[in-house]
């Protein structure tokens, strides 16, 4: 399954010439995984960081940038899980705009304790909400 979220490419994210200034994507990628937890996974990130002293870091990034994206496009940002193991997840984003692929990025989560900073296997309700969104 694809988490898909229409995104508005504002001033803010643009350099001078009204292109994304590339850093600002990784910004928005990560807001989109905030909002795949929030609405299609239906877990609180919130609640991971805050309550359950978790976090998941970015230990790999792959990116490609294909197309440049403009000040005042409209373009669908999206996700899709690529694997779930013990305590990482690592899923495949990017930015289309009428089919046609802009970025891509490749990138690895890892769940980890936030009180000693290790790797720690991913919470079964999760691991359970992960693999039902996979499923579709």
């Amino acid at each position: 399954m694809t988490f898909i979220k229409p995104y508005i490419i504002r001033l803010a994210h643009c350099d001078p010439t009204g292109q994304v200034f590339f850093p600002n994507y990784f910004i928005i990628f990560n807001a989109l995984t905030e909002d795949w937890f929030y609405e299609g996974l239906e877990l609180p990130y919130h609640e991971l960081l805050l309550n359950r002293g978790l976090s998941l870091p970015t230990v790999k990034l792959e990116t490609t940038f294909l197309v440049p994206t403009r000040m005042g496009e409209t373009v669908n940002f999206w996700l899709t899980v690529s694997h779930i193991g013990r305590t990482s997840v690592r899923l495949t984003t990017g930015v289309t705009k009428d089919g046609v692929d802009r970025v891509r990025m490749n990138r690895i989560l890892v769940c980890v304790g936030q009180q000693d900073g290790k790797p720690t296997p991913i919470p079964g309700d999760l691991r359970d909400r992960i693999n039902a969104f996979m499923m579709g």
